[in-house]
């Protein structure tokens, strides 16, 4: 393995680190106005269950293209978040559950571990972060060549309408809102993941 960092990854901490080109700036948010029909139906069925369930916005689909996973192997999942104490009690129920889970609070860290192999097979991402906002990271992320088809679930207490929709149209496969269920996480992750 090259210790030389290839282009893509030059690229990758360019963005973060604020040297950005017109192409790699996130696009404005959509607005309620500019979504599909089906986008809204799928936001409005989360907003049915927020109110049925009391307590959480849970909108998942499996996500396009899954890496396979080598008999014996577990998945990897990044959890990014800068709620230090939630983080860590996540990362030990995730690694209950047989995953293997690395974590990330600070931007620099963020970066840090994409740049880790083996890269991971979901991200958990928060929207409130320091350095960046979670759906920037988001797009920046769909950008990326190597990084771009590896599912992302949102998972953040920003519940609004037009934060769910920008989460899912910016390409998230799973809306999960704070507080949560580790229960319902587990079932969101599984169905990403296409486990179910």
């Amino acid at each position: 393995m090259s210790t030389t960092p290839d282009r893509d990854d030059e690229e990758f901490a360019a963005i973060f680190e604020g040297r950005t080109t017109a192409e790699s700036r996130p696009k404005a948010p959509p607005s309620l106005a500019t979504v599909s029909e089906a986008q809204r139906k799928q936001v409005e069925e989360g907003a049915v269950k927020l109110h049925q369930s009391g307590y959480c916005i849970n909108i998942v689909r499996p996500a396009a293209k899954v890496a396979p996973l080598a008999p014996g192997a577990k998945r990897y999942i990044l959890c990014i978040d800068d709620d230090v104490p939630l983080v860590q009690i996540l990362a030990r129920k995730l690694t209950l559950d047989g995953y293997a889970v690395r974590t990330a609070s600070d931007l620099k860290t963020i970066v840090a571990e994409l740049q880790k192999l083996p890269f991971p097979d979901l991200i958990l991402l928060d929207v409130g972060l320091p350095g960046i906002n979670g759906f920037d990271l988001l797009q920046k992320v769909r950008k990326h060549p190597k990084f771009g088809s590896v599912p992302v679930i949102m998972l953040t207490g920003r519940v609004s309408p037009e934060d769910v929709l920008r989460g899912m149209t910016s390409g998230a496969d799973g809306y999960v809102s704070k507080p949560f269920q580790f229960d319902a996480l587990a079932i969101a992750i599984k169905t990403v993941l296409g486990l179910n």
